[in-house]
């Protein structure tokens, strides 16, 4: 069970980073978050996986899909951070 709720919770965390939110437009805001996973997740995903090969060639094995999740989610956060940070002082 630990192992769902781990991922559960930073999954949860990175929907409220990624979403894109326009008060009182809830289509553009649907829109403009889809949009923005759709440009976002590729770079996160590709970032995981070269980190799940470093992972795999140091310690000789595989990581479990609940820790590849975890490392996903987690880099995926990461640059969320960046991103919203880059928002923020460029103002666009």
């Amino acid at each position: 069970m630990r192992q769902i709720i781990g991922p559960t919770i930073l999954l949860i965390l990175y929907l409220l980073a990624a979403c894109r939110y326009f008060p009182g437009r809830p289509l553009e805001t649907l829109v403009a978050t889809l949009t923005h996973l759709a440009q976002s997740l590729p770079v996160a995903v590709a970032s995981a996986y070269l980190v799940v090969l470093v992972v795999r060639k140091v310690s000789g094995a595989l990581p479990s899909r609940p820790a590849m999740a975890k490392i996903l989610l987690i880099i995926a956060l990461f640059f969320e951070i960046l991103y919203s940070l880059h928002h923020f002082h460029n103002g666009t």
